[in-house]
């Protein structure tokens, strides 16, 4: 049997979806830390940038079964005001851009969720590669005049827009989101990364990645830090690693430079989704890590 072929390279036949798999519990791990991290920009003084490598199709439609059971639907009915922790906060614009209330039917994708919360004035510059979901972004987009759409390799690309972004922005956050289809992907994204975070000044940077097992994560981690990149990781498994599944056990973010009082917020929002998301007699762990000049 051969191996199933990146999307992100030249020539190659789609191999990976999100469709498959929006709103899931890695989508809100993600979602919740990029939320966090987005709230702290607008809050801030100046210009904003927003960077995302693999920005998809911005909208996905959610069947009535699917990943996003163990997700965003364990979630939808939270009663908690709208602005008292993180997963309030997250769950309440899920609420607000979703078309319906009964039960979400569609899931925003990252770039949704940050015009949202950074409003109008914003610029967001947005890369995704697949011609399918390019053409849906698009449509999603529209006419939006300070979002700029790239049909490219983000990756490839993510050194020179984090560069063009601080020269245009006081404040800026990408998200680098890969889909982790090749084995490959875990050399080069950590690469990518690496050489993002020593050409730039300001910028803070999320790194999603999806945890099977943490064999491939701890690789990566000791590449970022044997390179004297300065982060943290947040991690959230919400099903046992000894249960192998074709589903995430869970996932993490790593953060460069991230913005006072996040890593402290996200602690609390672990021990609710773990709580809620957890499939296995509600066992869930949560691992947080900071190297360098971060601090917990």
């Amino acid at each position: 049997m051969t191996s199933p072929r990146s999307r992100y390279r030249p020539g190659a036949a789609p191999d990976y979806s999100h469709r498959f798999h929006a709103g899931n519990v890695g989508d809100v791990w993600k979602h919740c830390v990029l939320v966090e991290v987005l709230e702290r920009a607008r809050a801030a003084r100046g210009a904003v940038v927003y960077v995302e490598t693999h920005a998809g199709e911005g909208e996905y439609p959610l069947q009535s079964t699917g990943e996003w059971t163990e997700g965003i639907g364990r979630l939808w009915d939270d009663t908690a005001p709208a602005g008292a922790d993180p997963v309030g906060r997250y769950v309440a614009l899920c609420r607000r851009l979703a078309p319906s209330a009964d039960r979400p039917t569609s899931y925003p994708g990252s770039s949704a969720l940050a015009r949202a919360v950074l409003g109008a004035g914003a610029t967001l510059a947005l890369w995704e590669r697949d011609a399918a979901a390019y053409g849906r972004l698009a449509v999603h987009v529209g006419a939006d005049p300070r979002t700029h759409l790239h049909r490219a390799d983000g990756l490839a690309a993510l050194a020179d827009a984090v560069r063009d972004a601080e020269a245009a922005a006081d404040v800026v956050v990408v998200l680098v989101d890969p889909s982790y289809a090749q084995k490959s992907d875990w050399h080069d994204v950590p690469d990518a990364l690496i050489a993002a975070a020593r050409g730039s000044a300001r910028a803070r940077i999320l790194l999603w990645y999806p945890v099977k097992s943490l064999t491939r994560p701890n690789a990566m981690i000791a590449r970022l830090r044997s390179a004297g990149v300065d982060a943290a990781l947040a991690e959230l498994v919400t099903t046992p690693l000894e249960h192998q599944r074709r589903r995430l056990n869970g996932s993490g973010v790593v953060l460069v430079r991230p913005p006072d009082g996040v890593l402290a917020a996200l602690g609390g929002a672990a021990a609710r989704l773990g709580a809620r998301c957890a499939t296995e007699a509600r066992t869930w762990s949560y691992r947080m890590q900071a190297w360098g000049a971060i601090r917990p």
